[in-house]
């Protein structure tokens, strides 16, 4: 096996297996959008694309479609640029175009060689497919907006995509005039940007517009064919009701994971909080198990090979301290009283985790604060643990942990946590990086092992898995349910709240 091999090494996203679990439960409480659907106006505007295309050109032709594809997506960033740019985040190709947008002595754009050469250096965006077919085409099929026609192309579908298309045609006619003339030409001056961002800019919905009453039936989970929309709707609900008790700051981890606002028998909805707090508390232990990962890096190389026993032996040691008890014991000492220190302490976590170096004796300790209380907390609570069961394969979530815990809970400390971080950081890294590596061809080991010993590690940066909840919120600015400078509900939001 060829460790070193040059250009082989990629960095893992989930070197501990954990995050699998996250995903698992968000994909199930955001169904429809994804961490990489960052704007709500795109799915009206690539039906409105796809619909051009069918019309125009009524060809198969991959190449033909490319260029179609990918000059109309660029177009869009660019003029989104020059016209307002502050509130234009999310928008593929934005880094590209913003480049160009700023060079004051250009008045007329070039679309053809930003995006003339997919895969290659110099483009708005590698994705031969765009940004549609890398990232949009999956949730607009789920959602019955578009249906494939031929290979890589699609089309709008008659009674979703297509009212959602003609929506956008009808009700900014000239800017889509301007954006059609641009792929045609391959340029786009200065001026029709401008115009064009007017219209169409992903922050410039108007709400008693068609296409924006059409964007909230797919957002608000209102149509009765959508086998989606309730998890959607109630996980909406959820937001906003955070964002409408949210006074000084807005903060959905901690709304979504306190709970405090929570009453308990509205149908349909504890699955879904319990759901929440179950990622969260995944979330927090994974940031968690991520420093002592370090941790065992900066052990490995602190000097003479070290076997994995003693590497474990010696991060507990440094969690434990000078207190001689069973784990439940230090459980009980260590757990934090209220659900605002435990996001507090996840949050200082994520801080060092994030750091390439070794974490020092407070954040080792922190670690084991971390978990504990996590278990502290949730060992009995059976809803949170049945969530975090369904999401769990081979043992490899907070539920894994946990039910390890409930095994040795009256073993020693130092015993149990050496075995732990035996087990789910160091075997469990072993195995993801394996199996990365023979599916894949990707060398994401954090350490090797030489003769039972752990060497040559390599520090990491880790941070908490990217919810799709916080492009939920997106949406719902887009959709002006949420004020978007204030974080404030909306008339149209509040009636939401109330109707949900």
């Amino acid at each position: 096996m060829d460790w070193t091999k040059p250009g082989s090494f990629s960095s893992g996203r989930d070197p501990l297996g954990f995050q699998a679990a996250s995903v698992r439960l968000y994909t199930s409480l955001v169904p429809g959008l994804t961490n990489v659907t960052n704007r709500l106006r795109y799915y009206s505007y690539y039906c409105w694309v796809l619909w051009q295309f069918e019309q125009l050109h009524h060809s198969s032709r991959e190449d033909r479609w490319i260029e179609f594809i990918r000059r109309a997506e660029y177009v869009f960033a660019l003029a989104c640029q020059v016209g307002d740019r502050d509130n234009a985040t999310g928008m593929a190709g934005s880094d590209w175009a913003g480049t160009q947008a700023n060079r004051a002595e250009l008045d007329v754009f070039d679309l053809i060689s930003p995006t003339d050469r997919p895969g290659k250096d110099g483009q708005y965006l590698k994705a031969k497919y765009g940004n549609f077919g890398q990232f949009y085409v999956a949730s607009m099929l789920e959602m019955e907006m578009i249906s494939q026609l031929s290979g890589r192309i699609y089309g709008v579908t008659a009674g979703v995509g297509r009212p959602m298309a003609q929506a956008v045609q009808d009700e900014n006619g000239p800017a889509c005039n301007l954006v059609m003339n641009a792929i045609e030409r391959g340029s786009v001056s200065r001026s029709d940007c401008v115009r064009i961002s007017d219209a169409l800019h992903p922050a410039n919905i108007i709400g008693t517009s068609q296409e924006a009453a059409l964007l909230r039936v797919f957002l608000e989970g209102g149509r009765e064919d959508d086998r989606t929309g309730l998890q959607r709707r109630i996980s909406l609900k959820n937001v906003l009701t955070v964002v409408s008790g949210d006074t000084n700051r807005l903060e959905l981890r901690a709304g979504l994971y306190a709970q405090d606002w929570r009453s308990d028998g509205a149908t349909g909805y504890d699955d879904n909080l319990n759901s929440w707090r179950a990622y969260f508390v995944n979330e927090f232990c994974h940031i968690a198990l991520e420093v002592w990962l370090n941790a065992v890096v900066g052990v490995a190389n602190g000097g003479s090979a070290l076997p994995v026993s003693e590497i474990a032996r010696r991060i507990a040691s440094k969690a434990v301290g000078e207190k001689s008890s069973t784990v439940r014991e230090l459980a009980d000492s260590l757990a934090l009283s209220t659900f605002a220190e435990e996001d507090e302490l996840a949050s200082s976590l994520e801080d060092v985790a994030s750091t390439k170096g070794m974490p020092d004796d407070e954040a080792i300790m922190g670690a084991a604060t971390m978990i504990l209380s996590m278990w502290h907390r949730w060992r009995n609570e059976t809803e949170v643990r049945k969530a975090l069961s369904r999401a769990t394969v081979e043992g490899r979530s907070a539920e894994g942990l946990f039910q390890f815990l409930d095994r040795v809970g009256s073993t020693g400390a130092l015993e149990a946590l050496t075995a732990l971080i035996g087990k789910f950081v160091i075997a469990n890294h072993l195995v993801i990086a394996g199996h990365k590596l023979a599916t894949g061809g990707r060398l994401t080991y954090r350490f090797a092992l030489e003769d039972g010993c752990i060497v040559d590690g390599e520090f990491g940066e880790y941070t908490f898995t990217t919810p799709r909840i916080f492009n939920l919120l997106t949406f719902a600015r887009d959709a002006l349910l949420v004020e978007s400078d204030s974080d404030t509900l909306t008339d149209a939001g509040k009636e939401f709240l109330r109707a949900a």
